[in-house]
Formats: structure tokens, C-alpha cells, sequence
């Protein structure tokens, strides 16, 4: 009897410290033949497989270490995150252990330090958290070590913060006595202002500096999923960093508005106006980007690429629009394309239809 309860206890434990996966936000469920696999690169006991036709989870293999979340672009996967706050020094700061560092049976536990994403630390930082305090054990000798880790995340995301006239975050890192010892203070969660959602991902201006909100923002659904660069301050710079930034090779695209189509957040948009003196224009939007990739694989030209923590370049691609003198349809191509003077649109030029219809009257 007891080793049956042992053995459901043991199966719900492992249930428990499966991530939870929003299938709708996966990149494979906006396109199938999207080649993402940064759940798979992440996983370091292998529990992530995907195949020709199916991506899975082997819940036996899974350790729960979380990994695998802040590699998800599409912010498809997450695991609870403690909302921890301590009176540290004069400021407000967020507490997290990691689960091997020898702390047991605290709300602050996580897994792994390093599942702490892009998307979680600007959700902290929004909240006017830009202290954390942790406690971990020896990441270099543990079997979850990554190169890429908490520490070069925060690193790079200062820069961009910076940029935008934004206090950086630190991580304070202690030994499990001060940590501990700081833990036991008193809570210092402040009920004062709520904020509109759209409001406060945006970081809802300079309140939040000094009150934190009600909220619990590294749960929240709608947190999760979204592009970490909307999580970013408002820049008043045009030249500034982000966390993905699409960049468009114009003399490769045959405007074929593929990518516009498929991008699941409207990161490329395609801009027409009713005004017959408007021309047509590409528009990449960095702070909509998730790094997804879609827009890289679906363009058969590799006109697209997705750069990390880099500049946003040429946002506007200026298009010419012209009719297709073989088939009569509009088409359109940017203006620093070579073929843009071309009567022809991309399938005309590919098919050659006024050869074909040349032979036809011959023959006749």
C-alpha cells in the first residue's frame, strides 16, 4: 500500500514539474513547415524530440528544469513563477533560489535560475523590480549548465534599457544564509495603483516605479506570449536596440508578401493607402518581432533574416506598384530591387507566358 501512494505521489510530483504548453502559440501552429527547434536545443536531458511530422514531450525524461521556456519564441511554454518580494538596501527586490542549491520548501524556488527569460525580466523590471537576489548552486558543475544564461541576458538587456533612459538591473548574488535571511523580512508588496494590461506591459510610465501593482505579471497568459521587444520602455531615439529585428533584403525580395501573410504578430505589415499618390510600403515593426523565424523559412529567396540584440534597420521599404503587362495583375517589388522597372510580375517572369502565347500563334 505504501509503495502504490509512494508511486502516485511520485507520479503527480512529475506531472506537477511538466512545463505547460499553449499549443496555439507554438510557431508550428501558425505554419507547419516551420523549422524551430529551440525547445530541442534548450532541453539538456533530451526530453524535447520533434520529427518530420510532430514535435513531443517525453514526460520521463523531463526533469523540469524549465529551459526550454525562455528559448520559445512564441512563448508557447512556461512553469509557475514565484512573485517574491523583499525590502532589500533601500529598494524593492525579487527573490529566487534555485531548487539544487540546498533551500527547501520555499515559495521562491525555481528550477533553474537561467529559465528567468527576456520576457520575465522586463515583466520584472516593469513592475519596478530592477534588483534580483539569488541563490544557486555551482551552475558550471551542474547538468543544466548553458553558456547562455541568466547573466548574459540581463547583460544584454541593460544595453537596451540603457538606450532608452531606463535604470539597468543588477543581480545580487548570496549565500544561502543572507539569502535566507532576507527572505524572512517582511513583505513589502504595495497595493496601490492598478493599471490597464496594455498599460502596464508597456511599463506603464514612471508610477511603477514606485508602486508595484496587484497583478502577478510572470503568470499572467497574455504575459507569456508577448514580444518581448512590446515589453520594452518607449524609446525616443529612432536608432536603438531590440531583442529580434527582421531586416529585409531589398534587392533579393520579389514582393511576394509571403512573410507578411504568415507572421503570427504583424512584425512585417504590408501599408496601402486609398491616396493614388501613396506608393506601397513594407514595414518591419522590431518591438512586434519574437524571433519565430517563420519569415526566414517560408521566403525561398533568403531575402529575410532575423538578427538578435541589434539595431532596427531600414523599418520603411519603400514599394513601386505597376500592373503586369502579360496577365494584367498588380504586383509590386521595393524600389532598390533591380527588377522593380520590369513590365512583368514575378510569375510572368518566371514563366515566360508571352513565349507560350507567341507559339500559340504560330500555330494558328
Amino acid at each position: 500500500m505504501q509503495s502504490t501512494t509512494k508511486h502516485l505521489k511520485d507520479m503527480v510530483t512529475q506531472e506537477l514539474r511538466l512545463p505547460e504548453i499553449d499549443a496555439d502559440a507554438c510557431v508550428y501552429a501558425f505554419f507547419e513547415q516551420a523549422d524551430c527547434h529551440a525547445c530541442v536545443d534548450a532541453c539538456p536531458t533530451r526530453a524535447w524530440v520533434i520529427g518530420d511530422e510532430s514535435l513531443g514531450l517525453d514526460t520521463e525524461a523531463c526533469d523540469g528544469c524549465g529551459l526550454c521556456v525562455p528559448a520559445c519564441p512564441g512563448g508557447a511554454l512556461s512553469i509557475h513563477f514565484p512573485w517574491v518580494i523583499r525590502p532589500f538596501a533601500g529598494r524593492m527586490i525579487a527573490l529566487f533560489a534555485c531548487e539544487k542549491n540546498g533551500i527547501e520548501n520555499n515559495p521562491a524556488i525555481i528550477p533553474c535560475i537561467h529559465s528567468l527569460g527576456v520576457r520575465q525580466l522586463l515583466l520584472l523590471h516593469n513592475s519596478g523590480i530592477e534588483h534580483l537576489l539569488i541563490a544557486t548552486a555551482e551552475c558550471i558543475d551542474c547538468t543544466r549548465h548553458q553558456q547562455s544564461g541568466i547573466h548574459q541576458r540581463v547583460e544584454q538587456l541593460n544595453k537596451l534599457l540603457l538606450e532608452r533612459d531606463k535604470p539597468p538591473m543588477k543581480i545580487l548574488q548570496r549565500s544561502n544564509q543572507v539569502w535566507m535571511k532576507i527572505f524572512k523580512t517582511d513583505e513589502a508588496i504595495s497595493r496601490g495603483t492598478q493599471l490597464s494590461r496594455r498599460k502596464f506591459l508597456r511599463g506603464g510610465g514612471e508610477m511603477l516605479r514606485h508602486q508595484l501593482v496587484v497583478l502577478d505579471p510572470l503568470n499572467l497568459a497574455e504575459c507569456r506570449t508577448a514580444p518581448p521587444g512590446q515589453l520594452l520602455p518607449n524609446a525616443e531615439e529612432d536608432e536603438v536596440h531590440w531583442p529580434w529585428t527582421p531586416r529585409l533584403d531589398e534587392s533579393c525580395c520579389n514582393g511576394c508578401d509571403a512573410c507578411i501573410k504568415l507572421c503570427p504578430t504583424d512584425a512585417l505589415q504590408l501599408i496601402q493607402t486609398n491616396n493614388e499618390d501613396d506608393l506601397p510600403e513594407y514595414q518591419l515593426n522590431p518591438s512586434d518581432c519574437t524571433g519565430c523565424g517563420i519569415c526566414a523559412t517560408v521566403c525561398e529567396l533568403q531575402a529575410i533574416t532575423i538578427h538578435s540584440w541589434s539595431l532596427s534597420e531600414d523599418d520603411t521599404i519603400k514599394l513601386t506598384e505597376k500592373h503586369c503587362t502579360a496577365c494584367g495583375n498588380s504586383f509590386h517589388l521595393p524600389q532598390k530591387n533591380p527588377l522593380s522597372q520590369e513590365p512583368l510580375c514575378r510569375i510572368c517572369r518566371k514563366h515566360n507566358h508571352s513565349r507560350n502565347l507567341f507559339q500559340v500563334l504560330i500555330e494558328n
